[in-house]
């Protein structure tokens, strides 16, 4: 039983060895993720959380945002691999659609990205990345998870609080857009109250 215990704690230990986060390449998402971040915006205007549901193989990226403010009316971002957007309040069933040409982002999106320096950040050792004045992305030192992320255009960072591999939407209708979004889109913004 002991020699047991010894195997275990060696192939653990080797785990940790080799699961380091290179520097040479930003890290690269997994094809589906759930993340639950705290905003914290620079000015103080109000922190949010976000949820975020990312799945890659379904082509689709939503993003509910509670404001601390107002919680019982929650800001919906759905994004799908068509380059439709969807941005919407379920309680007031108001919903404004948009035209990208891209749809979600991809896995790699990071690429082209350059390491800043190796630092510690929530109290954890972190990699940082910057792109092209775009955002700062601060990877866990270990894993590449994401710890937080700075956009620079909204001048608000998000900090992870959960974050969970291969889990996936809790109900696959959220990714399609409800009956009270604009059918089809042009590359203006559309609006739509239901």
């Amino acid at each position: 039983e002991k020699m047991k215990m010894i195997f275990l704690l060696l192939h653990l230990l080797a785990g940790l060895v080799d699961a380091s986060c290179p520097t040479s390449e930003p890290p690269v998402w997994p094809d589906q993720f759930v993340i639950v971040q705290r905003r914290i915006p620079d000015d103080n205007s109000g922190n949010s959380t976000t949820v975020t549901y990312y799945d890659w193989i379904r082509q689709a990226n939503l993003i509910i945002i509670t404001d601390d403010a107002d919680e019982g009316n929650p800001l919906w971002d759905l994004e799908l691999g068509t380059g439709n957007s969807y941005y919407f309040t379920p309680t007031t069933k108001k919903c404004t659609g948009m035209k990208f040409p891209v749809g979600i982002l991809r896995p790699n999106w990071l690429e082209n990205a350059t390491f800043v320096k190796n630092s510690t950040f929530l109290g954890k050792p972190v990699n940082i990345w910057t792109k092209a004045d775009f955002i700062d992305y601060y990877a866990d030192a270990e894993t590449c998870d994401p710890v937080s992320w700075y956009f620079h255009s909204m001048q608000a960072r998000f900090d992870t609080i959960y974050y969970a591999i291969n889990n996936t939407i809790p109900d696959s209708s959220y990714f399609e857009p409800p009956t009270f979004c604009p059918s089809s889109l042009s590359p203006e913004s559309i609006q739509k109250e239901g």
